[in-house]
């Protein structure tokens, strides 16, 4: 048996395998529903203020698998307030990364195979080939849930700097209380980061949370600093009455001086970066400059 042969044999395989694996995943399921109930309530019940839907999509259907067969020590390190301000279920997630992995699984062996046949490779190199990329393919939907969760606290921090205003304008102009301003100036936007607020006050009302600490268990649940710096200024006007409309003002200052200066670094950073493509085609072209003299001279 040739090598040529041994090699399609195994990436026939790999292949086959892969599809197998993929039909078997996605066949209807009966999971226990005690024992799914159990792994996917979170920890903090403000962790996930809107309500995921019954698995639909192949991926959730894949999430679903991992959560019961895949060992939990895989999922160590998962980043729960990155999903808790995304709104994206444990399910969403593991299924991310077990089709990205099942992705490499299947595309790389094909691919790495075809260009080792052509290329006259072993057949190490596309076996190493699909671990490394199975490795990068299980990191990567860590990655993209980092850099959307960071934009997503960018947006509410701007968002944030406008509710503060508007309670401390009720506060001052309205003469309504904590609670009742809170409420006001959250229903008066329309974003998400004000529907997620109004969602978080409205429903401390009917559990008997003061609505400052339900922003403080929300702040620590999605990793959001600033707002859990304004429940506890909140705090101390609803529990001592005390008045906060120049320490609101002041902070909504300081928060919109803080979104400036990271836009001026953001600005920065990205003007650095377009410096360098800059740089290399300024020095290939003075090097085909130099080197077509070079040439010329060498001639003569």
């Amino acid at each position: 048996m040739t090598g040529a042969l041994q090699l399609w044999i195994l990436a026939g395989a790999m292949v086959g395998g892969g599809i197998g694996l993929l039909v078997w995943t996605l066949r209807p399921a009966q999971p226990d529903l005690v024992q799914v109930l159990a792994r996917l309530a979170p920890a903090n019940p403000t962790a996930q203020l809107v309500g995921s839907p019954a698995p639909a999509g192949w991926k959730d259907r894949i999430g679903m698998w991992a959560i019961r067969n895949l060992p939990g020590s895989w999922w160590r390190g998962v980043p729960d307030t990155d999903l808790a301000i995304l709104g994206m279920p444990l399910r969403a997630y593991y299924g991310e990364k077990v089709a990205s992995v099942l992705v490499a699984l299947v595309g790389v062996p094909l691919l790495g195979g075809l260009y080792s046949l052509m290329m006259g490779l072993p057949l190490m190199v596309p076996a190493l080939a699909t671990v490394v990329m199975a490795v990068v393919a299980w990191l990567l939907p860590d990655r993209r849930i980092a850099t959307a969760a960071a934009r997503a606290r960018v947006e509410f921090r701007r968002s944030l700097s406008a509710y503060i205003d508007l309670i401390a304008l009720g506060r001052a102009a309205g003469g309504i209380g904590t609670r009742q301003a809170m409420e006001t100036g959250a229903g008066l936007g329309r974003s998400w980061p004000f529907e997620r607020i109004a969602t978080t006050v409205v429903r401390s009302r009917y559990s008997g949370v003061p609505p400052w600490d339900a922003l403080a268990e929300l702040a620590t649940a999605q990793g959001l600093p600033d707002l859990d710096d304004l429940a506890d200024t909140l705090r101390l006007a609803g529990e001592e009455g005390a008045q906060v409309f120049a320490t609101l003002k002041a902070r909504s200052s300081a928060l919109r001086n803080a979104i400036t200066t990271a836009d001026r670094a953001e600005v920065n950073a990205r003007s650095d970066r377009l410096m360098l493509p800059t740089l290399v085609m300024a020095a290939a072209f003075i090097g085909v400059v130099i080197m077509a003299a070079v040439f010329r001279i060498l001639a003569a």
